[in-house]
């Protein structure tokens, strides 16, 4: 249940952050250049809050865990 949770909190955070952070590219359209725009994005909260959000979906989907603790008795 713990991995579900951590699974659907990941990913609604890389929704909400990759859309703010395809706001930022409007910022094309008041004559700023790509390099600072990318400069920008990246020195955001948003960026790092869209890395951070990544690993854990990442390690929520690949990382093995036991069905079962060994401490269980069945």
């Amino acid at each position: 249940m713990t991995r579900i949770f951590l699974f659907l909190i990941s990913y609604g955070l890389i929704v909400v952050t990759v859309s703010q952070i395809i706001f930022y590219f409007n910022y094309r359209s008041f004559g700023y250049d790509w390099y600072q725009i990318i400069y920008f994005i990246i020195h955001t909260a948003d960026f790092a809050l869209f890395v951070v959000a990544t690993i854990m979906i990442i390690l929520t989907v690949y990382v093995r865990v036991p069905s079962r603790l060994p401490s269980s008795r069945e």
